[in-house]
């Protein structure tokens, strides 16, 4: 056993506890369930080997590169569920997992055992780079949560490329392809990517909770419903707003877990209470909302001064002694169309340009509108 062994079966199971006992447990939904899985494997591969010596053969070795290489995969496989991507791939993540243990079980010691090798590596820096492309396209709101394992998974994809081309560049030049160094700076690896992946994945999960898919196509079936018989009619003061809480990731490093869902439930009251009953309204995210609102432009600002003076008026009840703001994105049919998937584009557009401007304002579909009145 390596000295550097012990402390990796150690890390690997706390992050495994900490991501189970603050990441799933009070936040359950599909990718929290992956990721802990991806932590499940790390940790137990660590313990096979640890073992593989006591128990001897080479099965042992092989079941832990598998796992690790499945805990790679299941990052991934739950980053595409995060970001709502149709096929997660999942299954065939596991399968192939599995088929390089059984490889490696059978071909260790054999001529095909660099070549089997060799595969390995280049599927760890292909997930890995696949890793960082998904990250991408998590929501802007959460980019600084994914800045650690963006970093980290680019790293370990170049490496293992560098580690690659140089046993190639050996063999080609006459010497015995080995991939020692990569088993050298193996555990250094895991423990940056185990530290990394827990820093993101526990801040994404415990991150303004994504939207249900029931509620997200009741909300949009009224929606195109509503649009289309507007029209039919040639009623063009319809509007969709997106509303979204500002600097939310800085509000919950100012408050308790508590604290800050206190202010998930006054922000989602506060929209509900200053738009008026024949709005239709859909939680998109914790501190996201849509509303789709059948109004006059001239109607429409007076609700979002209200909102923005609502959202940053200090109560005596509020939770955290910190200001809270709020941006709007204001997408007209006037403007956009009647089209339901245009307009919340473009509203989504607005409100992005809104947030970065400052916030606290409201921004209109190639339009700028000031919040202040």
């Amino acid at each position: 056993m390596t000295e550097i062994q012990p402390l990796l079966i150690t890390l690997s199971t706390v992050c495994t506890t900490i991501m189970i006992g603050l990441g799933f447990l009070p936040h359950p939904s599909r990718e929290s369930a992956i990721w802990a899985s991806a932590f499940v494997a790390a940790m137990v591969s660590t313990y096979f080997n640890a073992a593989a010596e006591p128990l001897g053969g080479v099965w042992p070795h092989a079941i832990a590169e598998a796992l690790n290489l499945a805990g790679l995969g299941l990052i991934w496989v739950g980053i595409r569920v995060r970001v709502g991507r149709r096929w997660i791939l999942l299954v065939p993540t596991l399968l192939l997992s599995a088929l390089i243990g059984v490889a490696l079980t059978f071909g260790t010691g054999t001529p095909a055992q660099p070549l089997i090798m060799t595969v390995g590596l280049v599927l760890v820096a292909a997930v890995s780079a696949a890793i960082v492309v998904e990250l991408f396209a998590v929501r802007t709101t959460q980019r600084a949560a994914t800045l650690p394992l963006t970093v980290a998974a680019g790293l370990v994809s170049v490496f293992a490329l560098i580690w690659l081309v140089s046993g190639l560049m050996r063999a080609a030049s006459g010497g015995k392809a080995t991939l020692l160094m990569a088993h050298q700076y193996a555990p250094a690896v895991a423990i940056v990517t185990l530290v990394t992946a827990l820093v993101t994945l526990l801040l994404l999960v415990r991150a303004e909770a994504p939207r249900r898919d029931g509620d997200a196509v009741g909300f949009r079936a009224v929606a195109r419903d509503r649009l289309a018989r507007a029209e039919r009619f040639d009623d063009a003061w319809w509007s969709v707003l997106d509303v979204r809480l500002d600097d939310p990731l800085a509000l919950r490093e100012a408050s308790s877990a508590l604290a800050y869902t206190r202010v998930l439930d006054r922000f989602a009251s506060d929209v509900s209470a200053v738009f008026p009953a024949e709005a239709d309204l859909d939680r998109v995210e914790a501190t996201r909302m849509l509303v789709l609102l059948p109004r006059h432009e001239a109607a429409v600002r007076p609700l979002l001064r209200a909102l923005l003076e609502r959202v940053s008026t200090m109560s005596s009840d509020q939770s955290i002694d910190v200001r809270l703001s709020a941006s709007i994105g204001w997408a007209s049919v006037a403007l956009v169309g009647y089209d339901l998937d245009d307009l919340v584009a473009a509203a989504a557009a607005a409100a992005d340009e809104a947030q970065l401007s400052g916030g606290d304002r409201w921004e209109r579909a190639s339009i700028a509108i000031w919040g202040a009145p």
